[in-house]
């Protein structure tokens, strides 16, 4: 549907500062693909050019995936099998994965890593207009240690210098943030989730070269050091902070730490995906080790403060792009959050911690037109998100089912 001036009647809307969804309608006016009037004021402007009535349907903000990586393909498992795929096949697959994020309702994603630039071009595909899918902040190449995680990303920094120069390189790729990998990790052969790659000096540098490029930075953080390095140092978003020991992801729960990470203005994004539902129980139906263990690392970081947003890490092997909710279902039942939590972190809170709240992440007069429309409320039952009547991105309405049956067109040119 495409309209520069559509009014809203008879739908229940989310306000993101209050815990339920009020029970009376309120009319919701966009033009030029903005929030431009609620309620009294929206129907004060007369008739619209368009005018939809969704009686007994419920607005919620479009959601945000802060962690995701459009050039991998979650049915590969290995860095070598990613890198053999041809580049004009990985181009195509990453516009098809970008459109079935906007049909199921990611309407802002944040890539945190690739290494050629494919995810700029896309996003700008995606601005112009030429392609579906989300709004997209790019990070581009990571940096990394020789050796470290994701290196073959191209992001290796050896030295002050070399830290200068890597993130001088995103910058003028017109990344959106700098990325960097703080600790090893698990797709990365020969890395180790909870060693720490880069000490405060060094991740210090990293954030000043960000900062005068106008760019906050997001730390890849398992290990416990690794995760205090990187708060110290003065990232913005700490990316799984699964406090890996030795024993594994949640084996080395630092509570002074967290409580370091609530005072201060961070946030952790923990990439609960939809991987995660399976892994709560073992062979018995009894709660899995896993699930214990990271169960007690979400739920004691929030009984101290801190502050989550919504991430999936997809495209690591078996993570879909599109399967957003049921990553939100996950953080739900391991962190022991209540629905309306899980929607903030996947909304309002997210677009605070990406630096996009005067843009989206809530629905109020002057924001981008980005919602979800659907027949239950999510506030009870977070499953109401996984099959939404329409998906609204910047004004533009689209019908998820009719989306997906879209032919081809993948390609950003």
């Amino acid at each position: 549907m495409e309209s520069n001036d559509i009014l809203i009647t008879g739908a229940r809307i989310w306000d993101s500062d209050h815990d339920v969804i009020a029970p009376h309608a309120v009319a919701l006016r966009i033009r030029s693909g903005r929030i431009f009037a609620l309620g009294r004021d929206a129907l004060a402007l007369g008739p619209a050019e368009t005018t939809i009535d969704l009686s007994g349907r419920v607005l919620v903000p479009g959601l945000i995936d802060a962690h995701v990586h459009l050039e991998l393909d979650p049915l590969l498992r290995t860095p070598a099998e990613q890198l053999a795929v041809d580049p004009a096949v990985r181009i195509f697959a990453m516009g098809e994965r970008a459109r079935a994020m906007l049909a199921h309702g990611i309407t802002t994603a944040r890539d945190c890593g690739g290494g050629a630039y494919h995810e700029h071009a896309l996003r700008e595909a995606i601005d112009a207009n030429r392609l579906p899918g989300p709004r997209l902040l790019s990070c581009g190449q990571p940096l990394t240690t020789p050796d470290g995680h994701c290196a073959f990303w191209g992001g290796i920094v050896r030295s002050q210098g070399e830290i200068e120069r890597v993130v001088a390189r995103q910058a003028q790729h017109a990344s959106d943030w700098i990325k960097v990998m703080a600790t090893g990790g698990v797709f990365t052969p020969g890395s180790r989730p909870r060693d720490t790659q880069f000490d405060v000096p060094s991740l210090a540098a990293i954030v000043a070269a960000a900062r005068r490029e106008g760019l906050a930075v997001a730390a890849h953080c398992h290990g416990t050091a690794g995760i205090a390095a990187a708060l110290r140092a003065g990232v913005r978003t700490i990316e799984h902070a699964s406090f890996a020991g030795e024993g594994g992801f949640g084996t080395d729960l630092d509570e002074g730490l967290m409580r370091e990470l609530a005072e201060r203005e961070v946030w952790v994004s923990p990439t609960v995906n939809a991987g995660w539902l399976a892994r709560a129980v073992d062979a018995s139906g009894a709660p899995s080790d896993f699930f214990r263990r990271l169960s007690r690392c979400l739920e004691l970081q929030r009984e101290h403060g801190v502050r989550f947003i919504a991430s999936s890490d997809a495209g690591i092997p078996g993570v879909f792009h599109h399967a957003l909710i049921d990553g939100l279902r996950a953080l739900q039942r391991y962190a022991g959050m209540r629905p309306v939590d899980v929607l903030r972190a996947a909304t309002c809170e997210a677009a605070r911690a990406l630096g996009v709240a005067g843009e989206t992440g809530r629905l109020a007069p002057g924001l981008s037109a980005d919602l979800l429309v659907l027949t239950a409320d999510p506030l009870r039952d977070l499953s109401a998100l996984a099959d939404p009547l329409a998906v609204v991105f910047r004004g533009r309405w689209f019908e998820p089912a009719a989306l997906l049956a879209e032919p081809g067109g993948g390609s950003p040119g």
